[in-house]
């Protein structure tokens, strides 16, 4: 087995980030370089195209994980001087527990379980010159998912006898490794402070969530705007706000007015006595042009026959953004469409009939 192994001597917070870096842990597992595809196809987008903390959590995109970050906790980016395969880095509010997170790639089909994962936890620390003072069983934590992590106490001292408490947690994915390491010094961890730092970060790795990768894992960066754009476009024609999803059209869009009178027959009546879905129905890129089509299902609450729909559009991107620039269906006219507001209240409120194509 091999390791990566740094000497330091100052017994400092700062200097602990330094030795114990990602625990950059070679694992006996061979480093693989296939992709897995498994689900992805099932696998939300990301927020982002890049990864980082968006509205509380932090997202992976390379790998399609992310979880909530505990309120007022500090993310640091990843630096030039941190191990290659550290992808983030936490400080609680106070900068007392040091929270590292790494990805590693491993053989999807050797085995990896809490004995394996105690060992070359506790062997990568006695490489970086701690000695172990305790160590516990290796235990099981559960996510909402079929996903487990497995976690791993320790007890140690440094070089110069300081005394650090750690857990290490990890969780084994297809042909790769999400490693999580916490320090906090044992003066602190022995406090009821210390056990609710550790145990607010293990509530947020719980609660992890997956996400279609960006990049050679999953979809390119164009790919992720275009799909992102399409996603919001949905969530759009879903809001029942013409203003909303007008914002998706291109200024120049011929016959913005023919749309405009579309929609709002088909979103026509008490907002509230009604649902609209919509999703993405087809896709086909080409460079910065792209031709979709959207589903549209209008259901009445008051149990009529749910009315589908179908929208076919050219998008293109430009200065750097997707626009709806073109109606693909040769009939767009609202004419056959019922009006809603203006339908008899014996005939159930009736929607919309499809619009012919």
């Amino acid at each position: 087995m091999k390791y990566f192994l740094k000497v330091y001597s100052v017994p400092s917070v700062n200097s602990v980030v330094k030795i114990l870096g990602v625990f950059a842990f070679v694992l006996v597992v061979a480093l693989g370089c296939h992709k897995s595809k498994t689900g992805l196809k099932d696998l939300p987008l990301p927020p982002t195209v890049d990864s980082g903390v968006v509205n509380g959590q932090f997202v992976q995109v390379d790998y399609g994980f992310g979880f909530p970050v505990p309120s007022k906790w500090i993310y640091t980016p990843v630096s030039a001087e941190q191990e290659v395969d550290e992808v983030a880095r936490f400080f609680d509010p106070g900068r007392e527990m040091i929270v590292r997170v790494s990805v590693q790639l491993r053989d999807a089909s050797q085995k990896f379980n809490g004995k394996v994962w105690s060992e070359l936890a506790e062997q990568d620390l006695k490489s970086h010159q701690f000695q172990i003072t305790k160590k516990d069983s290796a235990q099981e934590r559960k996510t909402a998912g079929s996903e487990k992590w497995l976690m791993v106490s320790f007890k140690m001292n440094d070089v110069k006898g300081a005394e650090w408490a750690d857990e290490e947690w990890a969780l084994a994915k297809d042909d790769y490794l999400i490693a999580v390491h916490a320090t906090l010094p044992g003066s602190t961890a022995a406090t009821e402070r210390g056990k609710k730092l550790f145990n607010a970060f293990g509530d947020s790795l719980s609660r992890i969530t997956w996400y279609m990768p960006i990049g050679i894992r999953g979809i390119s960066s164009d790919r992720f705007e275009l799909e992102h754009f399409t996603e919001e476009f949905c969530k759009a024609l879903e809001s029942k706000s013409v203003v909303q999803v007008g914002s998706y059209f291109d200024e120049m869009y011929p016959n913005k007015i023919e749309w405009n009178n579309w929609y709002q027959q088909v979103i026509a009546g008490n907002p509230k006595a009604f649902d609209v879905q919509a999703q993405l129905s087809g896709l086909v890129i080409n460079g910065d042009y792209a031709t979709a089509s959207f589903g549209l299902i209008r259901t009445n609450k008051d149990d009529s026959k749910p009315q589908k729909f179908e929208r076919n559009f050219k998008l293109a991107k430009k200065d750097g953004l997707w626009k709806i620039t073109l109606s693909l269906d040769k009939d767009s006219e609202p004419s056959n469409i019922v009006n809603h507001q203006d339908a008899s209240p014996k005939s159930g409120n009736q929607a919309p009939s499809k619009t012919k194509k």
